[in-house]
C-alpha cells in the first residue's frame, strides 16, 4: 500500500511539472509569447520581451500596446504610470525598439475575449 501511494505521488508530480516549469520562478524567467499565449493561466506573472507593432486604448482609456516578438503577439495593457516607459502614445507603430514587459496574465482592460498582460514594470532593452 505505501508503494502504490509513492507511485502515485510520483506520478502526479511528473504530470504537474511541465505544466508548471514554463512559468519559471515567478515569472523571471523571459518566454517567447507564443508559449506564455499557450500555457498562462487567469492571474500568472509572466516575463515576454518584443517590438511593440501598434496601439490602441482598452476599457477605461488605459493604452494597449500589442507587443510581438519572432513567435507571436500578445496584447499588454500599460498602466498610466508606465506609458513614458514605452516612449510612444496611441496609434502609434513600431518603433522598431524592443522592451521586456513583466505582468499579470488577465483579461479584465482588454475586451472580453481578449487575454493579455496587465504590465506591472517595463524596460529597454537592446535590440539582438
Amino acid at each position: 500500500m505505501h508503494r502504490l501511494r509513492a507511485l502515485l505521488l510520483v506520478s502526479l508530480i511528473a504530470c504537474l511539472a511541465p505544466s508548471l516549469a514554463w512559468k519559471g520562478e515567478n515569472g523571471a524567467s523571459v518566454r517567447p509569447i507564443s508559449e506564455v499565449l499557450a500555457n498562462a493561466e487567469s492571474g500568472d506573472i509572466v516575463s515576454v520581451e518584443g517590438s511593440v507593432r501598434d496601439t490602441t486604448t482598452g476599457s477605461g482609456s488605459i493604452l494597449i500596446a500589442f507587443l510581438q516578438d519572432a513567435t507571436g503577439q500578445v496584447a499588454v495593457a500599460v498602466p498610466e504610470s508606465l506609458t513614458r516607459k514605452l516612449e510612444m502614445r496611441q496609434g502609434e507603430g513600431a518603433s522598431g525598439q524592443r522592451y521586456r514587459v513583466t505582468g499579470r496574465w488577465d483579461h479584465k482592460h482588454m475586451d472580453s475575449d481578449t487575454w493579455g498582460i496587465y504590465a506591472q514594470a517595463i524596460e529597454r532593452v537592446a535590440n539582438p
